[in-house]
């Protein structure tokens, strides 16, 4: 089937945290939503394959929505076993996993089970909002083993890495793979090194590979799950939200393959949080499309890809003082605005107000963020022509700085 990404889906009046009411969380800027571009928050703008649809008419129809037995998330790991063996040749096993309402609920659950207070807990900025504020909000350390750049190419820091997990303070480690928002899909090198570096020194490994489906098409993604001897450190964190945009049906999966480690991260969210597992739409939603969604997934990133080119390709010719870098992975493009010489507020002041183009700010994403504007190019090319209409009025007349070498573009 050919999917038509294209389609200009209105979503406002459906409570889209994209869409509505979002001014809240740009404190300081007059924002117009009525004639805002929308392109900052992980949801696609793209209509649900029929497969799931269908699946979801099937459940609501019957008309009752109680409690729901562990078989509907039976159903679920099953498919998703089978779709990572599919995609990312893993053999994984459904006993190993567990439900969670979401990956970042799943991420406070573990730093709550598997640090103390005052602990330290290693992220790779820049980085995911979430992973800054859950220690954060925990009462944790915040570590920062930050990114190297070059041109827009971001590397791990392994010997800052490896002077980190050396304190015995350090317990855990939340890994983003492939990375959001830098977009780079992790070597299959790379990760091997992380979590030889982590086992050596005891560092547990929460692995975020939601993207994991959102990969370039002239990429390879490699799931940690693959390494064997590293299982004993591992905890990986999966969901079809993402790949087939139900962020709205809150549903996740983990994959413990160390028992006690299962044993105790599931006390952690049942019996003392109480997270409930009687989701009615969520797993069945995920079946569907572990199930059916290889043609999808596939037709997404190729249609991604089309839109970065097109930004690329205009931006070169029209506004060479905006870049964007090589990107490997995800829907979520990272913008660099370095270039143009202006501040982080006058960036997102011109961004926001004037160009009425709304994005994910760079410094949200912490150290290394400044600079930068995330955007979401999982959405009609019709978005990604106007954005580049509406940034050409307000950029046009801003020069490129002179001491700034150019980004190598893949």
């Amino acid at each position: 089937m050919k999917y038509n990404f294209d389609e200009i889906i209105d979503r406002r009046g459906t409570y889209s945290s994209k869409w509505e009411r979002y001014s809240g969380r740009f404190s300081g800027y007059k924002i117009n939503e009525e004639k805002a571009l929308s392109m900052w928050v992980a949801d696609m703008d793209f209509r649900c394959m029929p497969e799931i649809i269908e699946a979801l008419h099937e459940r609501v129809e019957h008309g009752i929505f109680g409690y729901s037995s562990e078989s509907v998330n039976d159903e679920f790991r099953k498919a998703a076993c089978q779709w990572f063996k599919r995609r990312y040749r893993w053999i994984c096993q459904p006993e190993w996993m567990l439900f969670s309402m979401g990956v970042v609920t799943a991420i406070n659950n573990v730093i709550q089970e598997f640090t103390e207070a005052g602990e330290g807990v290693i992220i790779q900025p820049p980085v995911y909002y979430p992973f800054i504020h859950g220690p954060r909000n925990n009462g944790r350390k915040l570590i920062l083993n930050r990114l190297k750049e070059n041109n827009g190419h971001y590397e791990m820091d392994f010997e800052n890495l490896e002077t980190l997990a050396e304190d015995p303070h350090n317990k855990l480690l939340i890994l983003c793979s492939p990375h959001n928002p830098a977009g780079r899909v992790w070597t299959e090198e790379e990760l091997r090194k992380l979590l030889e570096i982590c086992k050596k020194h005891g560092v547990i490994v929460f692995c975020d590979e939601i993207h994991g489906d959102l990969i370039m098409p002239d990429c390879r993604f490699t799931t940690c799950g693959i390494f064997e001897e590293y299982h004993d450190i591992l905890i990986l964190a999966h969901s079809p939200s993402k790949t087939f945009n139900l962020a709205g049906l809150t549903s996740a999966l983990l994959t413990v393959p160390n028992d006690g480690f299962r044993e105790r991260l599931a006390h952690r969210l049942y019996d003392i949080n109480r997270i409930p597992t009687t989701q009615n739409l969520g797993p069945v939603a995920g079946t569907a499309a572990y199930r059916y969604g290889d043609d999808f997934a596939d037709q997404v990133m190729e249609y991604v890809r089309g839109n970065v080119e097109y930004a690329r390709e205009y931006l070169a010719k029209n506004l060479p003082q905006i870049k964007i870098g090589p990107h490997e992975g995800t829907y979520l493009i990272w913008f660099d605005f370095r270039d143009t010489g202006l501040s982080d507020e006058e960036i997102a002041r011109k961004i926001l107000e004037e160009a009425g183009v709304i994005g994910d700010l760079g410094s949200w994403f912490g150290e290394g963020g400044s600079g930068h504007m995330r955007f979401n190019y999982a959405c009609p090319r019709a978005y990604v022509e106007e954005q580049m209409k509406r940034l050409s009025r307000t950029f046009g007349d801003i020069p490129a700085a002179a001491n700034r070498q150019p980004i190598i573009q893949p």
